[in-house]
């Protein structure tokens, strides 16, 4: 898939790429059978970051660095994103988890 810049990436490179924080990503995941604990790096204390996952109706902000999921499926595969807020599309952790049984 190919960014709208035509490069290899699926977001366009921003123009203050500088910006880009690479150590942006999720730290731990912790999951129980219905519950799933999540933290990532923080950006600094003014930042708002937006959670959502794509197995669950609706979308989360926080102040923090980490977030807790809970009324979970047992035995169920979540995919989960956590974007920096205002910071561009390079500021977006990504990870999978699946809940125990």
């Amino acid at each position: 898939m190919n960014g709208v810049n035509g490069n290899a990436l699926t977001f366009p490179i921003a123009k203050n790429a500088a910006a880009y924080y690479r150590g942006f990503t999720f730290l731990s995941v912790t999951t129980a059978r219905t519950s799933a604990q999540l933290t990532w790096t923080a950006i600094d204390s003014g930042t708002r970051y937006l959670v959502f996952a794509q197995e669950i109706y609706g979308v989360y902000f926080t102040k923090k660095s980490s977030f807790n999921f809970v009324g979970l499926q047992p035995n169920t595969t979540y995919n989960v994103f956590v974007v920096a807020e205002k910071r561009g599309p390079e500021w977006i952790a990504f990870t999978s988890f699946e809940t125990k049984g």
